[in-house]
């Protein structure tokens, strides 16, 4: 029940079954989340993580800005909204809605900072259940029971928390809440997770929240959301049934891999500036000249008995949309305790091929770039495109997934897919070897792009030099590739020479125009800068791009030491 309802009694309410409850049978994650990942130390294992959650606004961040602070009292609204159409008084749904924020703000104060959560070194932390046992509250051992019930659970069994802190913490909050406050926010968190599955009473206040947080204007069509969330459960038979109806040719893996080989090439001609820190040299030699390339999902995974096999499991109820989600919630926990006993096939590469959004992504724990089929289908791949137009677009997020793997923080893991240990030598020697840069950039960005928190300016600059740097290697790759070939000019286009094509390629995939809270959240949740801005930095620090198109840059924007 839930007191909100008047359905509640505070003498039959037990919390630890709640809060198993929401975890375990309906996918909710009120104060810590629960999920299945690569073992940072044990490759080719998988164990489960515990990580911070349960906040209703995307960062703690938001819970900090001012009072009157638009998205705060949009969050307000929004639950007020709700609870109003769940047959409540304004006056009764406006308190609650303050309430719930109010708590929600208390567990946003024990939520370690994004940025400190970048470094794998820091978030690996391998603890039994019976060492959780002795120093918080929380039955973990029960909720993990109950939601890998096949996997031989123990209290000697070994899981990773993102941050020991955090789950101290949050025990001592839950310990502290009276029973109305936590029943109020459990049961909260449920309501929230399933409301864009209800009809268009209860989705009209989510559609207005979501423009205050996002700058959405139309709201989501339902058709939209059912599109989402077949591909989010059934996005390997999505992926499979367009693999045979539209294959990717072989002409076009051929220059994937070729595109793929010289910006490699670059990449470990560039780091010879390394050379006098010989272990971080030697490890990130090792690390380039063992990485792999993967298109699409893995090729055991496209074999009809593996596809039968692998969703045996999925009941889909027709006429029933809230207990198919709930279905698809279960039968992706039964992945998860698959992938425990290690019998799924590179679940990590599949999620990455079969992303909402397709992007070239490096995957540590596999040590391989990820390039997901979308990316080489018409009309945004062709391979018999001119070599600077791949360059300019695929290359460049090739060349941005190679880079990542060697810079910062994917740096800190090793060829052989483990983490390095904290005490190691290469650890400060990687991260020392890019804060000149860094703190370069951080400079220019601070100056010219004033909207960026200064909390993740650095983070932010990390992230701009890593693109940066991308942009500078595809294009010399570029032009190796173009080394022992016939120069040719390009129909209609014979004033410009391939560095410009290229640039006015690359150009192209930076355009897009963002709302501002797109642009906070961006900058907040992925310390990204908006495209504008990147294109602008781009055009100010790769002097390249300017003389293509025969123009000047003034020389004191200038970050001489990028990688």
């Amino acid at each position: 029940g839930w007191y909100i309802l008047r359905d509640w009694s505070e003498t039959d309410f037990d919390r630890n079954t709640l809060l198993e409850n929401l975890h375990v049978r309906y996918g909710v994650s009120p104060f810590f989340k629960i999920s299945v990942e690569p073992n940072p130390n044990m490759p080719g294992h998988n164990s489960i993580r515990i990580s911070p959650s349960g906040l209703g606004l995307p960062d703690r961040k938001y819970y900090y800005m001012d009072e009157d602070d638009r998205i705060q009292t949009a969050y307000k609204q929004y639950i007020r909204d709700v609870i109003i159409d769940l047959n409540n008084a304004a006056n009764e749904a406006t308190k609650f809605g303050t309430d719930m924020f109010s708590y929600e703000k208390r567990i946003a104060e024990v939520t370690p900072d994004r940025n400190t959560l970048q470094n794998p070194i820091h978030t690996y932390n391998a603890v039994s259940l019976s060492e959780l046992k002795l120093t918080n509250m929380i039955n973990f051992y029960d909720i993990l029971q109950a939601m890998y019930p096949d996997s031989n659970i123990t209290e000697h069994t070994e899981v990773i928390v993102t941050s020991l802190d955090y789950i101290h913490k949050i025990a001592q909050i839950i310990g502290t809440t009276d029973s109305r406050t936590l029943n109020g926010y459990l049961i909260w968190t449920l309501v929230h997770k399933y409301i864009p599955y209800l009809s268009d009473k209860y989705t009209s206040p989510l559609d207005s929240f979501n423009n205050d947080l996002y700058g959405i204007k139309e709201p989501q069509q339902r058709w939209e959301m059912c599109s989402r969330l077949v591909r989010n459960v059934m996005g390997l038979a999505v992926d499979n049934y367009l693999e045979k109806t539209n294959p990717v040719s072989e002409e076009s893996v051929r220059v994937v891999n070729n595109t793929f080989g010289f910006i490699v090439d670059v990449v470990k001609k560039r780091i010879n500036k390394f050379e006098n820190t010989a272990l971080l040299y030697k490890h990130l030699q090792f690390k380039l000249s063992t990485l792999e390339l993967q298109i699409g999902v893995p090729k055991q995974a496209r074999n009809e008995t593996f596809m039968k096999t692998y969703y045996l499991g999925l009941r889909i109820i027709k006429s029933n949309l809230f207990e198919t989600v709930r279905n698809g919630i279960y039968f992706q926990k039964k992945i998860e305790e698959k992938k425990l006993s290690n019998s799924a096939i590179d679940e990590t590469v599949m999620s990455h091929a079969l992303a909402d959004v397709p992007k070239v992504v490096y995957s540590p724990s596999d040590h391989k770039i990820v390039v997901p089929r979308n990316l080489l289908m018409e009309p945004v791949f062709e391979h018999n495109f001119p070599n600077p137009v791949i360059y300019g677009r695929l290359g460049v997020e090739l060349a941005e997934a190679v880079v990542s793997s060697v810079l910062p923080y994917n740096s800190l893991w090793t060829a052989n897919k483990k983490i390095l240990s904290p005490s190691h030598m290469t650890v400060d020697e990687s991260i020392r070897a890019v804060q000149s840069p860094i703190k370069c950039l951080a400079d220019v960005i601070s100056n010219k792009h004033s909207t960026v928190p200064e909390q993740v300016v650095n983070e932010t600059s990390l992230r701009a030099l890593i693109h940066l740097s991308a942009v500078s290697v595809a294009q010399e790759a570029l032009h190796l590739s173009l080394e022992n070939k016939e120069h040719i000019h390009q129909p209609s286009l014979e004033g410009y020479e391939d560095p410009a094509l290229f640039f006015m390629s690359y150009a192209q995939t930076q355009c897009s125009e963002s709302t501002s809270q797109h642009k906070l959240y961006e900058e907040v949740i992925n310390f990204q800068l908006p495209q504008k801005s990147l294109l602008h930095l781009a055009w100010t620090q790769i002097s390249e791009f300017s003389e293509s198109l025969e123009c000047s840059v003034a020389e004191d924007l200038l970050c001489r030491d990028i990688f």
